[in-house]
């Protein structure tokens, strides 16, 4: 499972895509997708129900460093 409360995208059983957070106490994916509400029980998905998953990663380069 993802570390606690990192952006992830989500495939549910039905193969519909999420965006959202995992949340480890929960152990559930919260999908927060377009300011979705994260407390309502409709965007609260148990692991057992995802398919598959992967980190988001808002900003591909900020692992990079640019020196002038």
């Amino acid at each position: 499972m993802p570390a606690d409360h990192k952006q992830v995208r989500f495939t549910d059983r039905e193969g519909n895509r999420h965006e959202g957070i995992y949340r480890d106490v929960l152990k559930a994916f919260v999908d927060t997708e377009h300011g979705k509400d994260p407390e309502d029980i409709n965007n609260i998905y148990p692991e057992y129900n995802i398919v598959d998953w992967e980190y988001l990663h808002k900003n591909p380069d900020a692992d990079y460093m640019v020196i002038l």
